[in-house]
């Protein structure tokens, strides 16, 4: 190593010696598990492997994995004696069971267990190192015979202090004993013995092709296998749990399933800020070891393009790669044929400059993924179309080839049912009652913002509650949020925004004029539309019947 990356004392703080310090190390490098899981042939197998690689990139990483699976799934701690055993805590193992569990313990810990009468291994030592001196520091021409050796005094004393220490060992050991052994071994406390911990262990299994997936190792955990796939499904479960699907994510969900059955480039199309990127994202997260999901950048370079997918499959960061690079570790992972891509904001992919000139490098790449069975999920607004339309027009772009290539396009729906936005605001102020939450719906649908706006009145609410030393949202806070913060704001902006599309005749922008307040208008409730119109208090909101009142000054 160059002696310019030394410190040569520690006068000098110097921040970088703690670049390598695996406290920053990323999760598990996801080429390296596609080779991993080109050896399995179950695709169970495989989805679990890559659970396990996508876990790695997790908070705690694998490690906070290994100390799940020992706290919650402490069954199957213990060895394969034990567990054919079948006692659990608070019971004792007799001496014969003692003995056959200590052969599924390594050498270096057998001797932690010895029973009544039993000398240990390594109390010979000491009489073993006398021995030897007494036959070396004899005459040459005397020899000592077995039985003189064994006669020494000093060999007796020690003999006689084996077998005294011995008769002190215990008949029987708890169950708690074993399995605190266990436990240490897990947690990497007994590497003395030769074992790794579990999150190292975990490791070999996504990346060693030697490693059996299906066996009886570690020493220390019984049916690691099984134990993992519990683990597996018991997450993805609780990723499910308290998640509101509404009508428009039920779509998406479906597109997505097909994707990932039919192996095919397939596009979704929809209105800002209805929901679709967090279903696709839900999805995603409750199907780990099939799919991932990746926002697509903005800009035209490639490297940002490629490095965005490196880091949403989890091969890294490649800030030092080039473009070919990160290219080529990229595609070694798709092209296993096991992870489906779900690419938001794909309205992204076509260029958003030089469109006389230049070549939509992006489409064309995925083109080329899809003729080698990677599927895709494009998740995009209106303008995907649109641009599209521009390339062919402006650039001369033939399309024909990308639409033979696109299995399924479908247009989302505009809007929201009511009762599916009373069911967001529900998951995101679950103490608040039933009235608010109408009342929330009403102006979500009348909202520019749509689906941001609930998020904002929750925001708000939770700031009154909290600067009135309060942990819990009252139908109050959400009124006073509403009333004083949020939909006053959405009507400045979008009054602002009105006056500034006006455009003088020298084409500059008028500046905005001062905000007046809005007239009184005819209690008519607008339909909702893909760009809503912002109402203030007294007015839409009155419009919503029953509960108004909440609203109303």
């Amino acid at each position: 190593m160059s002696s310019t990356r030394r410190a040569i004392d520690d006068s000098v703080y110097h921040p970088e010696r703690y670049a390598s310090s695996a406290d920053f190390e990323a999760g598990l490098i996801a080429s390296q598990v596609a080779r991993r899981c080109a050896r399995l042939t179950e695709k169970s197998d495989r989805a679990l492997i890559w659970w396990l690689h996508f876990m790695s990139w997790q908070p705690g990483g694998l490690k906070a994995v290994a100390e799940i699976l020992v706290s919650r799934y402490g069954g199957n701690l213990g060895t394969k004696q034990m567990a054919k055993i079948g006692k659990r805590s608070g019971q004792n193992h007799t001496g014969e069971e003692v003995k056959e569990i200590r052969r599924d313990l390594p050498l270096a810990l057998r001797s932690q267990f010895p029973l009544r009468g039993e000398i240990p291994r390594d109390a010979f030592g000491e009489t073993h190192r006398i021995r030897i001196s007494l036959r070396l520091n004899a005459d040459p021409a005397e020899y000592l015979s077995d039985e003189a050796v064994n006669l020494n005094p000093e060999i007796l004393r020690l003999e006689k202090q084996q077998r005294t220490e011995a008769e002190k060992h215990p008949v029987f050991y708890r169950v708690e004993d074993f399995l605190a052994l266990c436990c240490e071994a897990a947690a990497g406390d007994a590497l003395e013995a030769g074992n790794e911990p579990l999150d190292k262990v975990l490791r070999d299994l996504c990346f060693n092709p030697a490693v059996p997936l299906h066996s009886e190792q570690p020493w220390f955990f019984f049916k690691l296998d099984c134990a993992l796939q519990s683990f597996m499904s018991d997450w993805i479960a609780e990723r499910a749990t308290g998640v509101v699907v509404t009508s428009l994510g039920k779509i998406v969900h479906e597109m997505l399933d097909y994707t990932l059955h039919s192996r095919r480039m397939n596009l979704l199309e929809g209105d800002a800020r209805t929901g679709k990127s967090f279903s696709a994202r839900t999805w995603c997260e409750q199907h780990p070891g099939q799919a991932r999901f990746i926002e697509v950048p903005v800009g035209n370079d490639d490297a940002g393009f490629f490095r965005a997918l490196a880091r949403g499959l989890g091969i890294g960061n490649f800030s030092q790669y080039k473009a070919g690079e990160i290219k080529e570790r990229v595609e070694s992972v798709l092209l296993t044929g096991d992870i489906m891509v779900c690419l938001d904001e794909a309205q992204r992919l076509w260029p958003e400059m030089n469109i006389r000139y230049g070549v939509p490098k992006r489409i064309n790449w995925l083109m080329s993924m899809v003729n080698k069975r990677v599927p895709f999920c494009l998740i995009s607004t209106p303008q995907f179309l649109e641009r599209q339309i521009a390339w062919e027009r402006n650039a001369g772009w033939n399309s024909a080839q990308f639409l033979g290539r696109l299995g399924l396009s479908k247009r989302l729906p505009v809007d929201l049912s009511v009762e599916d936005l009373m069911a967001v605001g529900s998951s995101i102020l679950p103490e608040v009652e039933s009235k608010t939450l109408r009342v929330l719906a009403a102006y979500a649908r009348q909202s520019a913002r749509y689906l941001a706006a609930i998020d904002s009145v929750a925001d708000r609410a939770r700031y009154v509650a909290s600067r009135d030393g309060r942990q819990t949202v009252t139908t109050e806070d959400v009124r006073t949020a509403m009333r004083e913060s949020v939909i006053p704001s959405d009507s400045a902006l979008v009054r602002t925004l009105e006056q500034g599309k006006k455009i003088k005749g020298n084409g500059n922008i008028q500046p905005a004029p001062a905000l007046e307040p809005e007239p009184e208008q005819p209690p008519v409730a607008p339909p909702a539309r893909a760009i809503r119109p912002v109402a203030e208090i007294g007015t839409t909101m009155r419009r919503v019947g029953d509960v108004a009142e909440l609203v109303q000054d």
